[in-house]
Parts: structure tokens; C-alpha cells; sequence
């Protein structure tokens, strides 16, 4: 199994689907999951050596909409 960092976010509900539709234009950059649609909360898995494009994306994303970085899990030890 490949390895990933997890990165949790939060935005607000109603630009879920737009930052889905974004990420998904970075091909390979990150696949997504939302853990709670209500509040906002996604999932982030990213291979560690594609974390500086997803910081990069996310600030950017930021001059567009809320964006609150809640936490970054690095990949377990096998």
C-alpha cells in the first residue's frame, strides 16, 4: 500500500462540490473524501512527495474561498 499524508480542511458546505471540481483537475494531486458534509470537513490523501503542490494549491484556493487547515496526519511507520 502506498503511502499518503492526510490533510483535514474545512470550507464552508456549499463549495464542496467546487473544490472537488478543482482538485480533480490536478490529476494525481490528492484524492478527497468528505468526512462531514454539514460542517465542511474533508479528507485529503496526498503522497508526501506532492505536499508542496497541495500547499501551494491550497493557498491559492484560499484567496477564493474560507479555507481552514485543521490538521496534517504524516504517513505511518509499516
Amino acid at each position: 500500500m502506498r503511502e499518503t499524508v492526510t490533510v483535514h480542511v474545512r470550507i464552508p458546505r456549499r463549495e464542496i462540490a467546487y473544490f472537488n471540481f478543482l482538485l480533480e483537475s490536478y490529476e494525481g494531486l490528492a484524492s478527497v473524501s468528505t468526512l462531514d458534509p454539514k460542517e465542511g470537513v474533508l479528507e485529503l490523501q496526498v503522497p508526501p512527495e506532492l505536499m508542496g503542490e497541495l500547499e501551494a494549491f491550497l493557498s491559492g484556493l484560499r484567496e477564493e474561498i474560507p479555507l481552514e487547515l485543521l490538521e496534517v496526519e504524516p504517513p505511518q511507520a509499516p
